[in-house]
């Protein structure tokens, strides 16, 4: 059993939260995970000297009866490299008819395991859903109570909306928009792959040019809009991506970490995850976890991360970076590795005024929005 969601914050360096409303630390939970949660345990980490900043941040569903221990010893990982206190919260989880905050053996388990290593818990809250005015109250103290307001209204919400970033109705939402195109267009272009391998693919400096120049003219397109790839673009950016001198390339296009040609290049990883078959689509997954990751956005890191897995077993770097993903490593520790890259830049923007297109990295038609609805 493992945590259906570890992530940093969905912010890289969020504002600072008032802990003395926990209303409004619950109204900002999807705007950290990057989705609305739903019958859910959410453990989140306070960092500096006085604990008044949000650190990492874990989600997983609510666990079965005599599973909440082996659980809260999962989510402790990614929590201990820079907490310094959590709060718990429950969200969901009352059975019809039933009285009091639901799962408290969650969050006896979550308290005992968390202060045996030291990380007090400051707060273990319940509320039924993050929805404007739903009532919330504190476990040990039942006149510790309110209304949430209205999620779209936090702090957090603000500077999520600043950043260009959406925050899904749900955890399902995220992973949807990783889902892959039509099986018939990815068996076309498997098919299309294996003839380029049966040909012979060559490791020379002309391929690694051919490579970096298809990467360079895409992302040139998808500058200005979400471009439309035809089977043959698709092929040679796999083929491209398949060389290891370009795949390490593009790892540095998520530098500067939320800069616009990060946002473009996040963009393009998303497409290229989504219409290129199986082991291929290892690469631009990986690319795009890679991206999500160094800009605190774990949650959509390790959805990435899945899909590379699923498609290449077997595939090194989406390997280590789930290990440092599970142990909670801070995002800028793994700046380093985009910056480690040899040669120059693959692209940069234009440097001439031209406006690139604002939509979300996560999305390439969506808008900072609210929430759907599903299991989160």
């Amino acid at each position: 059993m493992t945590p259906s969601s570890t992530t940093g914050s969905h912010i890289t360096d969020p504002a600072p939260i008032d802990l003395r409303d926990p209303g409004e630390l619950l109204a900002a939970t999807p705007h950290l995970l990057g989705f609305e949660p739903s019958d859910s345990v959410v453990v989140i980490g306070h960092r500096g000297a006085t604990g008044t900043r949000i650190g990492n941040v874990v989600r997983a569903d609510l666990p079965s009866v005599g599973e909440e221990t082996d659980l809260a010893r999962q989510l402790l990982g990614p929590l201990l490299h820079q907490s310094v206190a959590v709060t718990v919260a429950i969200v969901g989880g009352r059975p019809e008819g039933a009285v009091g905050p639901p799962a408290a053996d969650v969050v006896a388990a979550v308290g005992e395991v968390f202060e045996s290593v030291g990380l007090p818990l400051l707060h273990a809250l319940w509320v039924p859903k993050i929805r404007a005015g739903a009532p919330w109250r504190c476990y040990e103290d039942s006149c510790c109570a309110g209304h949430l307001p209205d999620p779209s209204s936090t702090v957090m919400a603000a500077v999520s909306a600043h950043a260009g970033l959406v925050t899904h109705g749900s955890r399902a939402a995220m992973e949807r928009q990783l889902h892959p195109v039509a099986s018939e267009v990815l068996a076309r272009r498997a098919a299309m792959l294996r003839r380029r391998v049966r040909d012979g693919l060559r490791d020379d400096a002309a391929s690694l040019r051919r490579g970096r120049a298809a990467v360079r003219t895409v992302l040139a397109r998808t500058w200005r809009g979400t471009p439309l790839l035809s089977d043959t673009e698709v092929v040679e950016l796999a083929v491209a991506l398949s060389i290891p001198e370009v795949r390490d390339a593009c790892l540095a296009t998520a530098l500067p970490v939320g800069g616009a040609g990060a946002m473009t290049a996040e963009r393009l990883w998303l497409l290229l995850t989504k219409h290129t078959p199986a082991p291929e689509r290892a690469q631009p997954a990986t690319l795009l976890a890679y991206s999500a990751y160094v800009r605190g956005e774990g949650a959509l890191a390790g959805m990435a991360l899945d899909v590379a897995l699923k498609a290449d077993p077997g595939h090194v770097l989406s390997q280590l970076l789930r290990q440092a993903l599970q142990h909670g490593l801070p995002p800028e520790k793994l700046v380093g590795l985009a910056r480690s890259c040899d040669g120059g830049p693959i692209w940069t923007p234009p440097e001439d005024g031209e406006s690139p297109n604002r939509s979300s990295p996560t999305d390439p038609t969506a808008r900072p929005t609210g929430p759907p609805d599903d299991a989160g």
